[in-house]
């Protein structure tokens, strides 16, 4: 990768949990002799986490009023829509932004991580990899998009979505996709998921490498009740939730991604313990025995390697699909909509139920002998130095 430009992008969702992927690809191909560069939604916040890489960081251009569509397919599809992807005129203000940022940095290769818009923008111009969780992934190996869930959605609503894609790179002189996959194979596509957790495990043929980030070691479960909750300060719901861990009281521990304010100092009076900065998970997975949070790809890796049960009030349709895929397994909770009765009674269940407690330590079993054989960062590597050979 000697004298090579990697441009790393990430243009949909919130939270830092897009980074840890692109982090350690950049590591590793600046290790072997390329120039990485970031384009990232968040061009301030990622700062700190993407110091040790010491690269330029640049404003990712994103759709700004995602809106969903009246009529959903049920699959990848409508997330396009809803992020630019509605009228070919729209598309192609997005990829005339994703023209400027490549005129700039001069890509040999664009690593996507949730950057549809970096996609459409590099397809026939710039060699793509895709990278990241399975939801952020979809198989794109067929005509269309797979549903998200197996026998529900309609696919053939892809259609005018695959017109407004061809009429935009028509507009703008380019060649055009004959499916709506096609702009979406790249040259690499790393999906960093478990297989229990992949979105797509009813539908995808393609190898799941595992996560990239390491792991918390799997531990028994201790005999006492104690709960870790995993939160952000800027939850619509966040009163709720910390009047929910009040009446849990010292059984519970909790960190809160931002500042809570009085709300921690609450908490505190009630025997909560709040950390004030993000705990190692490997450090406090062991005295817990069971989870709270709102099913984000890291935390949830790190807690079903760990074996522990988990209660998860998604925000949004991903982490609603990792709830359900936990509790396909028997291993969790999926908490909608938030009730504070309803998570008094999860944190029994999770506590209490022993076939829970045993199918989390099982789901931990298995995804450690999995991390055994995976080796996600290596193949992708292997990968993208064949791509440049």
């Amino acid at each position: 990768m000697n004298g090579k430009t990697l441009l790393f992008a990430w243009e949909l969702g919130e939270g830092l949990g897009h980074l840890p992927a692109l982090k350690a690809i950049a590591l590793a191909a600046k290790a072997q002799g390329a120039r990485v560069v970031f384009a990232l939604r968040d061009p301030v916040l990622t700062r700190a986490a993407l110091a040790e890489v010491e690269a330029q960081i640049l404003p990712a251009p994103f759709w700004p009023t995602p809106r969903l569509p009246t009529t959903l397919s049920g699959t990848h599809a409508d997330l396009l829509v809803a992020n630019g992807f509605s009228s070919a005129a729209n598309l192609q203000a997005l990829i005339e932004a994703w023209d400027q940022v490549f005129d700039l940095v001069k890509p040999d290769l664009v690593v996507c991580e949730h950057a549809p818009g970096a996609a459409m923008a590099a397809f026939g111009r710039i060699p793509a990899a895709f990278v990241g969780n399975g939801f952020v992934v979809p198989p794109a190996d067929a005509g269309e998009f797979p549903p998200f869930e197996p026998g529900r959605g309609e696919p053939m609503r892809q259609r005018p979505v695959l017109a407004v894609i061809q009429e935009a790179l028509a507009g703008l002189k380019r060649a055009a996709p004959k499916t709506i996959t096609e702009p979406f194979r790249g040259v690499f596509r790393g999906v960093y998921s478990f297989p229990p957790l992949d979105t797509y495990r009813h539908a995808r043929r393609e190898p799941v490498l595992g996560p990239v980030e390491a792991v918390p070691a799997l531990t028994p479960l201790p005999a006492k009740r104690r709960l870790f909750a995993y939160s952000a300060a800027d939850y619509a719901l966040i009163d709720a939730v910390v009047q929910a861990l009040m009446n849990v009281g010292p059984e519970a521990e909790a960190f809160f991604r931002g500042s809570l304010g009085a709300r921690a100092s609450v908490l505190t009076s009630r025997g909560v313990s709040v950390h004030e900065k993000a705990p190692a998970l490997a450090g406090v997975l062991p005295g817990v025995s069971a989870v709270f949070s709102h099913g984000g790809t890291g935390f949830t890796n790190a807690a079903f390697a760990a074996g522990r049960p988990h209660i998860v009030n998604p925000r949004h349709f991903e982490a609603t699909a990792t709830a359900r895929a936990l509790e396909a397994i028997g291993a969790g909770i999926c908490l909608v909509p938030f009730d504070a009765a309803k998570f008094r009674d999860a944190v029994s269940r999770v506590n209490e139920d022993g076939a829970m407690r045993a199918a989390a330590q099982k789901a931990g079993e298995a995804a450690q002998a999995f991390m055994k054989t995976a080796a996600p960062l290596e193949a992708t590597m292997t990968a993208l130095r064949s791509h440049f050979s």
